[in-house]
């Protein structure tokens, strides 16, 4: 019988990635790709991300003066691009190691 410990499973190959939507850049440290592993998809930026990301940089006044909450935020990215048309922004997740990253 052989115990691990969880951090065996965990991928913590994070780097550093810059994403530019309109005239918005972000830098982010997220994983290079997909993993589904011990719960951490909330650490990669996925196509529906990028594809928000891209409306709200085109269409700014969408949330521009509003409070926004972002539930299951994961690296935030869409938070992080919101707060920076929104009043208020509050970024939320479940997840200690991606609320540590």
């Amino acid at each position: 019988f052989v115990c691990l410990d969880p951090s065996f499973f965990m991928n913590r190959n994070y780097e550093m990635k810059t994403f530019t939507y309109g005239s918005q850049e972000l830098q982010l440290l997220c994983l290079s790709s997909a993993c589904t592993d011990y719960d951490l998809t909330g650490q990669l930026v996925w196509p529906g991300a990028v594809l928000m990301n891209t409306y709200l940089s085109e269409h700014p006044e969408t949330v521009k003066g509003h409070s926004l909450i972002e539930l299951g935020s994961g690296i935030g990215i869409t938070g992080i691009l919101c707060s920076r048309f929104c009043k208020e922004v509050v970024l939320t997740d479940h997840n200690d190691e991606v609320l540590e990253c």
